[in-house]
């Protein structure tokens, strides 16, 4: 069963792309989506994983390791939201940001 999960970290946009930058080359196994961007409050990042054993395989081997070479969690510590999803939709063509607030098909 496929497993998805809203994430919330404290941290600025910058931050966020250098980290995840090494988590998501190559894209880890089991990972359907991964989906993030910044608001007020720091990051927001949706997953969904083929499996919620895929994503623990992915937390200890690949973000654990991440985390810690930063010096360890950021604070205030992220919030988990689970999802078992029931349905995913996901269209041949997203549109991605360009400047300007416009949309660009990809």
């Amino acid at each position: 069963m496929a497993y998805a999960y809203v994430q919330d970290v404290a941290s600025s946009w910058e931050q966020y792309r250098v980290v995840a930058a090494a988590l998501v080359d190559p894209p880890p196994d089991g990972l359907i989506l991964h989906v993030a961007g910044p608001t007020d409050e720091g990051v927001r990042i949706i997953d969904v994983w083929e499996s919620e054993e895929a994503w623990q395989r992915f937390c200890t081997e690949r973000l654990e390791p991440a985390i810690a070479a930063l010096g360890g969690p950021a604070r205030p510590e992220p919030t988990f939201r689970d999802l078992h999803p029931e349905q995913l939709l996901l269209r041949n063509r997203v549109p991605s940001p360009k400047r300007g607030g416009e949309k660009e098909e990809s």
